[in-house]
């Protein structure tokens, strides 16, 4: 049932947020206890934007959760967006922690601060680097699986932790052979202007879920592919809505049937079509709103054997709740 699927899905994005809460607690505790050894600015930057993984990680958890409550009076349309809400305040807070990473580093240039024992920093960032890299690509193929943006936003921390982590290993290296820091703060200006530059996307991908973008060219091909199967009970079709909040897609058109159908026998088609389309999909809510064929009709003459087939249409899917999208009054 529907309801089971949702349940399985819901459960795996939440043990993927838990899981990322984890790791970055870890990686942040260990980084914050070697930076205090060594003074290095790039691990003291690496450490700082694991912080902001923890709190982004909770944040996901949280909006996760609420995004999947039902429908109610006041939010007939479910709660999906708090996903994308959530990805936006992540996008602020990522761009935050790279404004302050730069600061912080051309402070501690100027004061001509001397890094300590880099090869304890060598250590921790090459640890850093291989988990990162490995939680990122999990956590991403768990984000795309279930549609959730809140998910590949948080990926799209650790993937930054892999490309930012690079960068202070090297620059570490660098301090170890020369003696001189400038490489450790010159490499934490660098992360810090490539995290802020990592959000312009993340942006991007929140304006289209709040302002309600359609569904990409390829999901539209696949409804168009379900319509042409239900031809010629389905004359035509037109007005056609898509848009997602959160992982829920939601489309709904108007289908055009031959105009000798009764209300039993062009809802019977209407509903075969919503549950196919819902089904092929996975997590969707389609809606249709049945006109009759005006004027010349191209299936006027097959009317009566159409009619039939509408009348032999078997619902896909009848084990499925279809009212799980529906509140009560």
């Amino acid at each position: 049932m529907v309801s089971g699927v949702r349940t399985e899905i819901q459960a795996k994005k939440e043990r993927t947020a838990l899981l990322s809460v984890g790791t970055a607690v870890s990686l942040s505790l260990l980084k914050v206890a070697v930076f205090f050894w060594t003074g290095s600015m790039g691990i003291l930057s690496s450490a700082v934007d694991n912080l902001g993984d923890i709190a982004m990680s909770l944040v996901n958890f949280f909006s996760i959760r609420k995004s999947s409550a039902p429908p109610d009076r006041r939010h007939p349309y479910g709660h999906g967006k708090v996903e994308a809400l959530a990805a936006a305040f992540q996008g602020f807070v990522i761009a935050g922690t790279g404004i302050w990473i730069v600061f912080e580093s051309v402070r501690r240039f100027l004061q001509g601060k001397p890094i300590e024992a880099p090869e304890a920093g060598v250590g921790v960032m090459t640890l850093s680097i291989v988990v990162s890299y490995f939680l990122s690509r999990h956590i991403e193929r768990v984000g795309k699986e279930t549609d959730s943006s809140a998910l590949v936003s948080d990926s799209l921390h650790f993937r930054t932790d892999v490309l930012s982590g690079a960068g202070i290993l090297l620059a570490l290296l660098l301090v170890r052979l020369t003696g001189n820091p400038v490489f450790d703060y010159g490499t934490g200006v660098v992360v810090g202007l490539l995290i802020v530059k990592s959000t312009i996307p993340l942006f991007q991908g929140v304006l289209d879920d709040l302002l309600d973008r359609e569904l990409p060219r390829e999901v539209r091909e696949r409804i168009d592919a379900i319509i042409d199967r239900h031809r010629p009970m389905v004359v035509d079709v037109h007005a056609m809505r898509t848009r997602k909040a959160g992982s829920m897609k939601h489309i709904d058109f108007h289908v055009v049937v031959c105009k000798k159908a009764n209300v039993e026998e062009a809802h019977k088609l209407a509903e075969h079509l919503e549950m196919e389309i819902e089904e092929d999909l996975g997590q969707a809510h389609v809606v249709t709103h049945i006109d009759p064929c005006d004027g010349e009709c191209p299936v006027e003459g097959e009317c009566e054997r159409l009619l039939e087939r509408m009348r032999n249409l078997r619902t896909p899917g009848k084990d499925r709740d279809r009212e799980k999208y529906y509140f009560e009054d």
